[in-house]
């Protein structure tokens, strides 16, 4: 509380003028003429799909490209992926093209630091190896200088996006744990042998919340399992193996896709069949 105290006090001090630790990043860079990329990300598909964030993000990122006289060699645009992690394959790519020698650009945009990462201590290993190779990172809404201050200040952006994205998922987590231990169904996709089937209590952003019910075909296959697991098949023991074998001859499938060892093993293990479902 102190530090952000002493840096909020600095940061409006009047007095301050050019030694601020926010500086300008439009003039900072305005007529450098750099080779850019830019990178844009939501956290879910979901977000990708209903969402107007990417063409917004795009939209302020490349204005600000023009306004300022830079080149857009590359857009990176990632639906559907978390910064708390470096596993999304955009992300991953854009890195790459970072690191190469040459570099394929000399600065990476963002509209906000949480785009590129959410956990401080990634973003910064990261944003060092851009500069080792010579590229910058530049958030175009939460400008900062290149010096230590600069440095600083990015850190503790980081560091409050990493608590709100650690209470975020406290608070969703929660959310989802009570509505599984009131009957509903959490998730989009039901398990084989159920359908999710819409109830009349309403859910968030005008969803209506949805619970477990059987679905008759897909469900006499997993009864038809479990027996030939159990009893076996015309005097043969059937493990997952031989059922996979005799659902394909059979030509049953997993809502199209074919049965292999894994998947009969994963649904017969599966407490839910017994009853029993957790989240």
């Amino acid at each position: 509380a102190s530090l952000l105290i002493i840096l909020t006090a600095r940061l409006n001090h009047p007095a301050s003028n050019g030694n601020a630790l926010l500086s300008s990043t439009s003039a900072h860079y305005k007529g450098t003429n750099m080779h850019i990329a830019l990178y844009a990300r939501v956290s879910t598909t979901r977000q990708a799909d209903n969402d107007l964030s990417i063409p917004d993000q795009l939209r302020q990122l490349q204005n600000w490209a023009k306004d300022n006289g830079h080149l857009i060699v590359k857009e990176y645009i990632e639906p559907g992926a978390s910064a708390t992690s470096e596993k999304r394959p955009v992300f991953q790519q854009m890195f790459s093209d970072a690191m190469l020698k040459p570099a394929a650009f000399e600065a990476v945009i963002v509209h906000s630091h949480s785009r590129f990462y959410r956990d401080g201590i990634e973003a910064a290993v990261h944003e060092r190896k851009l500069n080792k190779n010579g590229v910058k990172l530049i958030s175009i809404t939460q400008q900062t200088s290149d010096d230590a201050s600069g440095e600083l200040v990015r850190n503790v952006i980081r560091m409050f996006d990493g608590y709100q994205s650690a209470e975020n998922s406290k608070h969703v987590s929660r959310a989802m744990k009570e509505n599984a231990r009131q009957g509903y169904f959490n998730g989009s996709k039901p398990p084989f042998g159920y359908a999710a089937v819409a109830t009349d209590r309403p859910a968030s952003r005008g969803r209506i919340k949805k619970k477990l019910a059987l679905h008759d075909d897909e469900a006499d296959i997993v009864r038809q399992m479990y027996d030939w697991y159990l009893n076996g098949l015309d005097g043969r023991v059937m493990g997952c193996k031989e059922i996979a074998k005799h659902l394909s001859a059979q030509g049953l499938t997993m809502r199209g896709s074919a049965w292999s060892v894994q998947k009969i093993h994963t649904l017969l293990s599966d407490s839910l069949y017994r009853g029993d479902y957790y989240f």
